[in-house]
């Protein structure tokens, strides 16, 4: 079995165990918390990717808490609290945020009468008739808004009402409106009773993904409370699983659980989520995790905008203003706009466009009129303004709205290397931080045509292992800055594995502790290590220095992360691990769990432990294999 086939059958053994602390059934729960855990353990012996395992590492360490947890309860006679969609309850915020929610929370909102349905109703229609085109858009706003109108009118009457799912699926090019109607939607919720608020906040994939493990989970769930009661628009959703679908690490999957964690819930007080992007990507985005697809309900596609409604919305930006074109230039741009854009341009940025043409027409009025002028002349634009204006769009591009830092630090390094033509391709590729680029191969290259150009070749493949190289240094920084809690040195470590008269060897030798985790039997043999049993006894320390230095430095990553939530003592429901050791905390919830564990799957108990035994077996031939002389 591989390491992806393990690493996937403990993730499968995970989700039962959360669906069933969904549910309340917490033994059945801890039994498969245990088989997680167990296959996770398998799965890290195999897995060659330092950043996955890091990953998983933290996974163990959550489900391992909330089994504690669990098992505390039920022998104190206590009612767990309900996961409510994650194993900590309130994914990686903690349940210690429930004593932070806004006053109110918790209480429904009373029941809408026929007026005010009938209110929202006009209210909406109102916002609806201010937006140029989307007619298809506004058809489905309109049955959205009477669904959930019959929806009160059955709850006040005592009917039974479907298990309401709120989330949406927006799918179009730039500049079609999206997040006008998500601002819609927010409104509409909110009158309506869904919501408790209207706000809608914002976010791109550099909003919600950190370069380190659990550094996502905190940072998509602060996210999502500062949207809770309201909307959380996550736009060009489809970044989160591009780079995992290429099978390149990343930490967008931690964001991606996060916010499953919490799209079961309902209420006032929920979140709302909708997901915006292209067409083609969000449908790879929906199959990369089937979860998603039963989660969203909504589904609306946004048409581009026509010649005709360019020109309208142009108009209604000119009034808005306070500016407007004069009767030569509003005869004259409607065909402008249908002769010096191209239909691709249109479709690329379509209210963008706009705003660009209006913002460039506004640069040549102000290029060609005097501080003398005075009245509509200052706010008038010509023909002549308007052609100027159309004309750079062939050699300027419209300003597009991107995630900003994030994105910049991948701009800044592909423009350093020369390589600045593919800033937009890397940005929609998923590239979103400079620590992504040290994963991009030929093939991603090919993808980005960046090997088109023998020269533009050289330079990506360059950069690429520039980056791999520096991180590779800052991997070693870490290895060799890593020492032994017990151990001031190598003569010291030698000491406490009963090997102190190799001091003077291996101090000849230069080996200290950033090169010790290195050393192989060959090694030991090579440097004159007297005898096949003291070779032995050191090698087997070795591997434990080393397996040391990894879960060291995994725990770092974490700590960094999230100080508070893994140290500060009685920190959320969990409070400190019982034992540092997982093995440990692990053996003493199968000793108290015992019965149901055996009881609620023990053939996949026994596999688990067969799986165990076979990678041991595998390990200990390797060892007779290598110490035949």
């Amino acid at each position: 079995m591989s390491a992806i086939e393990l690493r996937e059958k403990a993730i499968g053994y995970a989700n039962e165990a959360v669906a069933l602390d969904n549910e309340g059934r917490f033994e059945e729960a801890i039994a498969k918390y245990v088989q997680a855990l167990d296959s996770f353990q398998v799965a890290l012996k195999y897995e060659k990717a330092p950043s996955v395992s890091e990953t998983i590492r933290a996974k163990c360490v959550e489900y391992m808490d909330r089994a504690e947890y669990l098992k505390k309860q039920l022998a104190g006679g206590g009612a767990p609290r309900v996961a409510r969609g994650g194993s900590t309850g309130k994914g990686a915020s903690g349940a210690a945020d429930a004593d932070e929610e806004d006053e109110g929370e918790g209480e429904e909102l009373p029941p809408l009468t026929e007026d005010e349905l009938v209110a929202a109703e006009q209210e909406m229609e109102e916002d609806l008739a201010k937006l140029v085109g989307m007619e298809s858009v506004k058809q489905q706003m309109r049955k959205l808004c009477k669904q959930l109108a019959l929806d009160i009118v059955r709850r006040n009457e005592g009917q039974t009402v479907l298990a309401p799912i709120r989330h949406c699926l927006f799918t179009g090019n730039p500049g079609t409106g999206k997040t006008s109607i998500a601002r819609l939607v927010a409104r509409l919720y909110k009158r309506l009773g869904v919501s408790r608020k209207d706000h809608v906040i914002e976010v791109q994939k550099g909003d919600l993904v950190a370069g380190y493990v659990n550094q996502t989970a905190t940072k998509t769930a602060k996210k999502i409370k500062e949207a809770r009661g309201g909307v959380l628009f996550v736009d060009e959703a489809y970044q989160l699983t591009q780079m995992l679908q290429r099978g390149q690490s990343d930490f967008s999957g931690e964001a991606i659980d996060e916010m499953m964690k919490v799209m079961n819930e309902s209420g006032p007080n929920a979140v709302t989520f909708i997901f915006a992007g292209y067409v083609k990507e969000m449908g790879q985005f929906m199959a990369y995790n089937a979860g998603l697809e039963s989660r969203i309900k909504y589904k609306f596609h946004f048409d581009d905008y026509s010649v005709d409604e360019l020109l309208q919305i142009l108009n209604i930006k000119l009034r808005s203003a306070g500016w407007k074109l004069s009767d030569e230039a509003g005869s004259s741009a409607r065909e402008l706009i249908a002769k010096e854009t191209s239909a691709k341009l249109r479709a690329r940025y379509n209210g963008r466009l706009v705003d660009n043409l209006f913002q460039w027409a506004s640069d040549e009025l102000n290029a060609r009129v005097t501080v003398g002028a005075r009245g509509d002349e200052l706010v008038t634009l010509e023909l002549a303004d308007l052609e100027r204006a159309v004309a750079r769009f062939a050699t300027s591009r419209p300003t597009e709205m991107r995630a900003g830092e994030a994105i910049s630090d991948v701009s800044r390094e592909l423009r350093t290397w020369g390589l600045g033509d593919y800033c937009d391709a890397a940005h929609d590729a998923g590239y979103m931080t400079r620590h992504d680029l040290q994963h991009m191969d030929e093939a991603a290259m090919k993808g980005l045509r960046m090997l088109a150009r023998p020269a533009d070749a050289r330079r990506a493949r360059a950069m690429a292992a520039t980056v791999r190289a520096e991180a590779l240094a800052a991997e070693m920084a870490r290895d060799r800055a890593y020492t032994p809690a017990e151990s001031r040195d190598v003569a010291e470590w030698l000491r406490g594995i009963g090997c102190a008269e190799l001091a003077p060897l291996f101090a000849r030798h230069g080996v200290d502790f950033g090169v010790l985790a290195d050393l192989t039997y060959e090694d030991l043999k090579e440097m004159g290590v007297p005898s096949v049993g003291t070779r032995r006894r050191v090698a087997a320390a070795v591997e434990l220095f080393k397996a040391e230095r990894e879960a060291s430095k995994a725990t770092l990553l974490v700590s960094v992360a999230e100080p508070a939530a893994m140290h500060a003592p009685g920190n959320g429901p969990l409070g400190p691990p019982e034992s540092s050791s997982m093995e440990h905390r692990l053996h003493q919830i199968k000793e108290a769990m015992g019965d149901v564990i055996s009881n609620t799957d023990r053939r996949a108990e026994a596999s688990s432990q067969a799986s165990r035994a076979a990678c041991a077996a595998s390990k200990l031939l390797g060892v007779r294999l290598r110490l035949q002389e």
